[in-house]
């Protein structure tokens, strides 16, 4: 990283239309003296005088104010120079400008990209810690929105007499700074602090500034490769699977995944191979990958890390299609464990050969029986093939999600675990599935993003062709940070920077495992809603306050009755129950099951819904299997989604929950939760309508 002099700074600066203060360099107190008068600043002018090799030159005592001339900026030199020795030098001698104090700059994000910065600046900068950013590039409107997300942006358009400062200016700077970073992107870290703002129309202008630029990143083996998103194929939709590290010890993880391959079924041709050679399961086990007739599509390996050089070696002179390396002992293990990740990695590369992992749990096909995993999960019985595809970067957590989708019948397309991303990253992972006519939906647990740009243009491929992505971001504390808070880097969070890659890729973030689950279940099951607006019936008051407030807190809409339906459901309804969305109908749905299929045909009877949600709490059955058949046939009369929430043990109605299962209607449970996972898939719809509009 290579630091620049402040005046070099702001020459780059002006270049790009960036205002900034004159700054004069002296090297000794008559030359500061001299600088002064060469600014030519009218007599009476407030002058300032900096240390300019100090890098928190207030806090120690390197800026002086208020100088009225080249003779007090002489005094002040002498002073600075006699204190600070040659740690004040270069001396830098300004015109004195007023304003209200900002911080604007940018940072370059590994994996992500370049980022805008704005928040408070001067000597608040780390108390107040009120940063936000945003990605490059940033354009007038989309730097207005980052001004605007600002906690004291009400304070800056002016507040209850104060004046409004000049907010537009500032969203000019952020937008200069944007093209600025797209031009070099040499530029690692560019902090100003301050940037003072004037009152509206008097501009901004930056008065302090610190650059750092850095070399180019290496250049990451090409992923895509020939052929696209299709170089997965042999990954992804293989035929005919080696697994190698095949041991005789059943609790091996190479003997685990080429039980799971032959138990579940795979329907393509499945290989051994360990030095022991002989038989496993009445197979040939065969002592090498030489060995093994043809070149398998998929090769997986689960022998120690420093025997996988190796064996990706014979998997290269082969010519395999692709490779997961479940071996742990890589990158996740420090500086010996990265280089022979990246030695691995490198062969592969060399080969044409994409690689998932190392470190990685596994990839599973159910359709195909194809379980090259070592996931507990599939101890269960067997795998239920469907429309989700799901992609984490956590092999546990992963598993957990994919298990209990499963075993609510929500069927999978694909299921990787992404391990250390050596070579396959999420982005290669979406960009196959975009393509994949058995992806419906797409859920993922995301702990990293390598690659921010191909990601975007990923999710949106997503998008436009009609498939939801749903995000869980994880991991949101990084750690100190080398920098110091007063610096634009301090003030960047990788949550935030990924949550806005996210965004930008038309993803549906959530904000816990259990809303990513239930909005699978809900996108796969029952479709997504059209627009926002919900008929909410319950059979509870309480839940009515809770579907309402979710709604107003998601932004889910709740229309109020036609005047013609509201009569019609009225008439059905006792006098005591008020015709009004959400409908609390009490005790007539345990009571009355036909009541509800009734309500909802007359309520549903118009296109004023995008879809309805029936919550229960506590009926029992025989009563609870009655309203799960109204429920059932008013689902398959409708055109829209109709969800159900039951919160009610499910030991009191078996047959009420069998009457659900066999529809293929899911079962959310709390009203909360459900409302959760309604705001999900109408933000989700909603990513979709946006992503069809753009791609036009």
């Amino acid at each position: 990283m290579v630091d620049f002099s402040e005046p070099e700074i702001f020459t780059l600066l002006a270049q790009a239309g960036i205002p900034v203060a004159v700054s004069r360099l002296a090297a000794d107190a008559d030359e500061a003296a001299r600088a002064a008068a060469a600014l030519g600043t009218p007599p009476g002018t407030p002058l300032v005088l900096k240390a300019g090799g100090l890098e928190h030159k207030t806090d120690d005592g390197g800026v002086v104010l208020g100088l009225s001339g080249p003779g007090e900026v002489r005094a002040a030199a002498a002073d600075l120079l006699s204190r600070l020795g040659a740690r004040a030098r270069p001396l830098i001698v300004q015109r004195q400008h007023e304003g209200h104090e900002m911080l604007a700059g940018l940072r370059r994000e590994p994996g992500v990209g370049a980022v805008v910065v704005v928040g408070t600046g001067g000597i608040h900068t780390e108390v107040v810690a009120d940063a936000v950013d945003a990605l490059v590039p940033l354009d007038r409107a989309a730097a207005e929105d980052l001004v605007r997300r600002h906690p004291l942006h009400r304070l800056l358009a002016g507040h209850r007499g104060s004046p409004a400062l000049d907010v537009p200016a500032l969203a000019g700077l952020l937008v200069a700074l944007s093209e600025l970073a797209e031009r070099r992107p040499d530029i690692g870290e560019l902090d100003l602090n301050p940037v003072l703002m004037g009152r509206l129309g008097e501009g901004v202008i930056a008065v302090d500034a610190r650059m750092a630029t850095v070399d180019a990143p290496p250049a990451r083996p090409a992923r895509a490769g020939p052929g696209g998103p299709a170089r997965l194929d042999p990954l992804l939709r293989p035929r005919h699977v080696a697994v190698v590290g095949v041991s005789d010890d059943p609790a091996k993880t190479g003997a685990r995944i080429y039980r799971y391959l032959t138990e579940k079924g795979f329907t393509g041709r499945v290989d051994a191979v360990h030095p022991a050679g002989g038989e496993i399961g009445g197979r040939p086990r065969y002592r090498s990958l030489a060995e093994v007739p043809g070149a398998p599509d998929l090769v997986s390996i689960a022998v120690p890390a420093k025997a996988v050089p190796g064996v990706a070696r014979e998997a290269a002179a082969l010519g395999v299609g692709a490779a997961i390396v479940h071996s742990s002992g890589f990158a996740e293990t420090g500086a010996d464990g990265e280089r022979l990740q990246r030695e691995v990695a490198a062969i592969f590369h060399d080969a044409g050969i994409p690689l998932a992992g190392p470190n990685s749990m596994g990839v599973v096909v159910p359709e195909t029986g194809m379980a090259a995993s070592l996931s507990g999960a599939l101890e269960a019985g067997e795998l239920a093939a469907g429309g989700v595809a799901l992609i984490s970067g956590s092999g546990a957590l992963g598993s957990c999600v994919a298990s209990r989708l499963m075993e609510q019948g929500v069927g999978l397309s694909r299921w990787v675990h992404l391990g250390n991303e050596a070579d396959l990253d999420v982005a290669a992972y979406l960009e196959w599935l975009a393509h994949d006519p058995k992806t419906e939906v797409v859920g993922m647990l995301l702990e990293n993003v390598t690659d921010g740009d191909r990601l975007i243009r990923a999710g949106r491929e997503l998008a436009a062709r009609g498939k939801p992505l749903f995000a869980f971001n994880m991991v949101r504390s990084q750690g100190a940070r080398a920098a110091t808070r007063s610096h634009t880097g301090a003030l960047v969070g990788s949550h935030r920077l990924r949550a806005a890659v996210l965004d930008a890729a038309s993803a549906t973030r959530v904000p816990t495992l259990r809303v990513l689950q239930d909005a699978l279940i809900l996108a796969a099951s029952g479709g997504l809603p059209r627009g926002n607006r919900l008929l909410a019936v319950a059979a509870s008051g309480g839940a009515c306050t809770i579907i309402a407030d979710g709604a107003e807190a998601g932004g889910i809409a709740l229309p109020p009755f036609p005047d013609g339906v509201r009569e019609r459901v009225a008439g059905v309804l006792p006098d005591f129950v008020a015709p009004v969305n959400p409908l609390d109908m009490s005790a007539q749905i345990i009571g009355r099951p036909e009541v509800l299929g009734e309500v909802l045909e007359h309520a549903l009877d118009d296109s004023r819904y995008d879809a309805a949600l029936v919550q229960l709490t506590t009926n029992a059955d025989p009563g609870a299997e009655l309203t799960a058949k109204v429920v059932v046939a008013v689902r398959q009369r409708i055109s829209i989604p109709l969800y159900v929430a039951r919160f009610g043990a499910e030991s009191l109605a078996p047959a009420g929950m069998a009457t659900y299962a066999a529809a293929g209607i899911p079962v959310l449970d709390a009203p909360d939760r459900t409302m959760d996972a309604l705001v999900a898939v109408v933000r989700a719809a909603g990513k979709l309508r946006e992503g069809s509009w753009s791609s036009h």
